[in-house]
């Protein structure tokens, strides 16, 4: 292969901001706190579902609580989110859309749960939980994986393998273990907050 079948401009260029690879918080000013908003919403859409859960609410009062509060997390984020052109020329994956696609799958889960013979409230309501909180941890591998692609260095995109992993772990726990049964969104709320506060605290500078 000749030179002249390379682009030397954009071999340059690519290899460059390879070796700029930044932090989130570097190259996303304007939203690296939503760790924390997030962190803060999601807690408290757990509290309302542990909340639905012993007092044996309906089913649907869980898509209420969760959209109602993480929906409020994901208006913040297109308020501040910057609308230049700068990525959007470029061949990059969608973040948003892949994770909210994987999220989607939340729908699937709960039609096909449903039409299963009944195994009791908190068993079935565990179930569905667990299946949730491992979509979303699946969500989390595809975003580490995506960031890649927007050069953020290795020590942010490790922040969500290692959310995806601890997710994948409780979802396989929340369905078999009692304990999780019953208190598996409290005890999910409280993970997901330290997680995204630590994620806060040590990807700062």
């Amino acid at each position: 292969m000749g030179e002249s079948e390379i682009d030397v401009d954009a071999l340059q260029e690519e290899v460059s901001q390879i070796k700029d690879a930044m932090g989130l918080e570097d190259r996303y000013q304007s939203q690296f706190y939503l760790w924390l908003v997030y962190g803060g919403l999601v807690a408290l859409a757990s509290g309302a579902s542990q909340f639905i859960v012993l007092n044996e609410l309906p089913g649907w009062y869980h898509p209420i609580a969760w959209f109602g509060f993480v929906g409020v997390a994901g208006f913040v984020q297109w308020l501040r989110e910057d609308k230049g052109g700068e990525q959007s020329a470029d061949a990059k994956p969608n973040i948003q859309l892949q994770f909210g696609a994987v999220f989607a799958y939340y729908l699937v889960i709960v039609a096909a749960t449903g039409v299963l013979p009944s195994a009791g409230y908190l068993i079935e309501s565990a179930v569905i939980f667990g299946m949730t909180v491992g979509l979303v941890g699946v969500g989390y591998v595809v975003i580490g994986s995506s960031l890649a692609a927007y050069y953020i260095r290795k020590r942010d995109r490790y922040v969500f393998y290692a959310g995806g992993l601890w997710m994948f772990g409780l979802a396989i726990a929340i369905p078999v273990v009692p304990f999780l049964r019953t208190w598996g969104y409290a005890v999910f709320g409280g993970l997901y907050m330290a997680h995204s506060a630590a994620a806060y605290l040590l990807l700062r500078g």
